[in-house]
This record gives structure tokens, C-alpha cells and sequence, in this order.
């Protein structure tokens, strides 16, 4: 029969006290009472020694997130479009306005703009309603370098022929509608109307006819809804502009060619009038991560604080407290986030300078004015002292963690060997367990024997005084 070690039990496993049936005595309690005193202290220094190394475990792995935490919030300003990402101001938002992508250069550009780019639109003559033929023959569309054809029946009708242009083979860029007008006479005219679908030049719509009459350039039959006899209503030319007194010239009222990445939407021509476009740093995305950075930094510390501090109030220390690994990595981060830089500047050497503070007890913080001075000031130097592949602040703090957080490095290889030793503590409960089994069966070997005699010795006793 075994009995598992206990501080506050002397019961056996099977519940069941045994007592002497010739001494009397509680034999079963007597024996969980000795083992209990044999094995109770071992396992209370196993169990204790079990506790501490898994509150270094769990104290650990904290430590390891919030540190991971940090080079996380570190490499997220490594992102080129962080530092990239450009704002557009316009000067005069009605004559023009203009968006910078990622990366466009830094500047200001004067503008003018001397003329909209704008589609071609041609009529025709009136006729009596949409319903009226016109003739017969062929219409030949010529836009730039494209061309297409529409035939036209006798019978054709204005709405069928606008509707065969629109959906003729090869057609690109015209569309044909009819407008409804007055005819100054108290009623109305039906016009046939040709539109340029792109602003430009370029698109310039020609209508020829081949009129089956044999005439293809009089006002009558089809031909008269060749370019002869059409009505412009709107040009087709280009935009014209001036940057810094250099003239650009576009189809498009949409911009994107005269300076990189930088694109210009036209409003409205105003000759003479210069406007003034700045491409500046978005100051938005680079606040987002540096404030992300003093987050995690800040729940970092908090948790550094919490696992290597002392409770006078509670006598609680930390898990860590005192621990080399712990305060030797806090100790080096604290030291990159307040040294200084070689940025090449003399105003934007530290995080100081562009507004993130450690005070005493560690805490970091922002101050975004700061931060948007430095960037009008010096962009180069704040993106030089974060990101510099060599000795910005992001290339310091990865070369200081990495050690740490990698796989197989100084955190997991702690854990590894606590781990190695939890297990090796569990093999000696198990162990002490083994040995405090043989014992119990010793003794209560022991005391078995001992009862037994006493029984005996008893019953001789009893049968010398009935012979008396």
C-alpha cells in the first residue's frame, strides 16, 4: 500500500485507516505520518523551485511580445511609402487642382492656365423630326488615325442612322444623338449630332459622304451630313499651360505628363493668372507609425516595470527582477531611443528633435508639432535618422533584437533550458514519489511485524494468568 506526500493529509491513497489488532495502535496513520515527514519537505522545495521557474517562463515570453512589439512598430517606418506619400496645395482651386502620387519630388510649381482642352461636336441642318430620311449612300468617319464606315438605306430614318454609328464596327470615339430644337416658326427640327468621345486635337471628327445621288458635297441627300454642311458647336483642341514659363500642351484637361507624378485636373482657362502648386510631405502616415511605436513602446515598458520591479506594500518581486537578460535589453533600447544620430544634420540628430521624449520612468511620447517642424524643416533628416540602412534608428534597434527575438536565439534559448529543467523536476517528483512508495511498504512492513508480536506476547500473557 503507497501514500502520495502531503503537507496537510495523513490519510492513505485507498482511504482506509488500518489499526493494530494487537497493539491497538492506528498503524496506517502513524505510517502516512512518518513518510508524510520524510517526503514533505522535498516536495516543497521541488514544487517551489517548480512555481519560480514557471513564473520565469511565462515572464519571459511577455517580455519577448512586448519587445516584438516594438521591432514590429520599428520596421513598419522601414516602409518606403511612409516617407513618400506627398500632399498637393493649390493656390486657386478654380482654375485648377492637383493630386502628387508616392515619391514625387518635393517643390513648387507656378501655373497658368491659357486653355482648356476640349471635344469636337458637329450638327447637321434641321430636319422635319428624328423620323426623316435623309438620302442614301455611305458615311465615311475619320478620327486620327481611325476610320469607319456606316451604310445608309433609302428608308433609314435620323434615329437609325445615329443608332447604326453607334454601334458600328471600328467606332471608338464618335457618338451621334439627336437634338430636339425651336425652328423659330413656332415648332421644331430634329438635328443629327456627331461628338468626339476624347478632348483633343487629335480627335478631330471628318465626315465624308458617298451619296448615291453622285454628289457628295452639295446640301442635298446624304450629303448633307458631310463636314461641309455640318455646324461646329465645339472645337476639338488641346489644353494649353505654362509651368514655370514652360508651355505644355495635352489632349487631356487631366495632366500627368509635365511633371513626374504629379498630376494636374483643369478647371477652367484664366490667361495671365498664375497659380501655385506645392508638393509637400504627408505628414499623416509618418505620425501614425511613430505614434504605433509609442504604444508599443510604452505597454513594453509597462511590462518590463511590472516583471523586474518590487512590491514593498505586497513583498512581491517581479519574476525577473534582477534578471541579466531582461535589464541588459531594456538598458540598450533605452540608451538607442535617446542617443544621438549621424544624420547629416545639425537640427535632426535625435528622436528629441523631432519630438519623441523617454522621460525618467520610461515613457515615451509624442509631440506631433514637433514632429511637423522637423518634417517642413529637414523631411531628408527625419527619413535619414528612422530608416538609414546603416545607423537609423530602425537598422539600431533590429541589430539590438534580433539576438533576442530570432528563432533559436537568447529568449527561446532560456526558455529551452527552463523547460529542461521543469522537466527535470517532474522526473524527481516522480522519483521521490517512487522512493516515498518503498518506504511506506517498509514500515508498514515493519509495523505489521511489530503488532503481530505484540499479539502474541499478549495472548501468552493472557493464558499464564488463566494458570494462575
Amino acid at each position: 500500500m503507497s501514500t502520495t506526500v502531503s503537507t496537510s493529509s495523513s490519510t492513505s491513497p485507498s482511504g482506509i485507516s488500518f489499526s493494530g489488532l494487537g497493539s491497538g495502535l492506528d498503524i496506517q496513520g502513524i505510517v502516512n505520518q512518518l513518510v508524510n515527514a520524510e517526503g514533505a519537505p522535498q516536495q516543497q522545495l521541488l514544487t517551489s523551485r517548480q512555481n519560480s521557474f514557471n513564473a520565469t517562463l511565462s515572464a519571459l515570453g511577455q517580455l519577448k511580445s512586448g519587445l516584438s512589439s516594438v521591432q514590429t512598430a520599428v520596421d513598419a517606418l522601414k516602409n518606403l511609402d511612409t516617407f513618400r506619400t506627398r500632399t498637393s496645395t493649390v493656390s486657386d482651386t478654380s482654375i485648377l487642382n492637383a493630386t502628387a502620387i508616392p515619391g514625387t519630388a518635393l517643390g513648387t510649381y507656378q501655373v497658368e492656365v491659357d486653355q482648356l482642352a476640349s471635344a469636337q461636336k458637329l450638327t447637321s441642318a434641321g430636319f422635319a423630326s428624328a423620323t426623316s430620311t435623309v438620302g442614301s449612300g455611305t458615311l465615311t468617319f475619320t478620327q486620327g488615325g481611325n476610320s469607319f464606315s456606316v451604310n445608309v438605306g433609302a428608308t433609314d430614318t435620323l434615329t437609325t442612322i445615329r443608332d447604326n454609328i453607334n454601334a458600328a464596327s471600328g467606332n471608338t470615339g464618335v457618338q451621334a444623338s439627336i437634338i430636339n430644337v425651336d425652328n423659330g416658326s413656332g415648332g421644331t427640327v430634329s438635328k443629327l449630332v456627331f461628338t468626339a468621345l476624347n478632348t483633343g486635337s487629335s480627335n478631330a471628327i471628318t465626315v465624308t459622304a458617298a451619296d448615291s445621288d453622285g454628289n457628295n458635297t452639295d446640301t442635298s441627300g446624304l450629303s448633307q451630313l458631310a463636314s461641309n454642311n455640318l455646324t461646329q458647336v465645339s472645337a476639338a483642341q488641346d489644353a494649353i499651360i505654362q509651368i514655370d514659363g514652360n508651355q505644355v500642351t495635352s489632349a487631356s484637361n487631366s495632366i500627368s505628363s509635365a511633371v513626374t507624378g504629379l498630376t494636374l485636373n483643369l478647371v477652367k482657362a484664366q490667361v495671365g493668372t498664375k497659380v501655385a502648386v506645392t508638393v509637400g510631405v504627408d505628414n499623416g502616415p509618418i505620425t501614425t507609425a511613430l505614434q504605433t511605436l509609442v504604444t508599443n513602446y510604452n505597454q513594453y515598458q509597462s511590462t518590463y516595470s511590472s516583471l523586474t520591479s518590487y512590491d514593498q506594500s505586497s513583498n512581491q518581486a517581479g519574476a525577473l527582477l534582477g534578471d541579466a537578460t531582461a535589464n541588459g535589453v531594456n538598458n540598450a533600447l533605452r540608451a538607442l531611443m535617446g542617443q544621438n544620430y549621424n544624420t547629416g544634420s545639425t537640427t535632426v540628430q535625435n528622436l528629441a528633435d523631432i519630438g519623441i521624449q523617454v522621460d525618467k520612468n520610461g515613457v515615451m511620447s509624442l509631440d506631433t508639432s514637433k514632429l511637423n517642424q522637423a518634417l517642413a524643416a529637414d523631411p531628408n533628416a527625419v527619413k535619414t535618422l528612422l530608416t538609414d540602412a546603416n545607423n537609423g534608428v530602425s537598422a539600431k534597434v533590429d541589430n539590438l533584437l534580433n539576438p533576442y527575438l530570432q528563432y533559436n536565439g537568447i529568449f527561446d534559448s532560456r526558455t529551452q533550458s527552463i523547460n529542461n529543467q521543469l522537466q527535470s523536476i517532474t522526473q524527481q517528483q516522480t522519483d521521490l514519489q517512487a522512493r516515498l512508495d518503498q518506504y511506506q511498504k517498509s514500515l508498514m512492513s515493519q509495523f505489521t511485524a511489530m503488532d503481530s508480536y505484540v499479539a502474541q506476547m499478549n495472548s501468552s500473557l493472557s493464558f499464564l494468568a488463566k494458570l494462575n
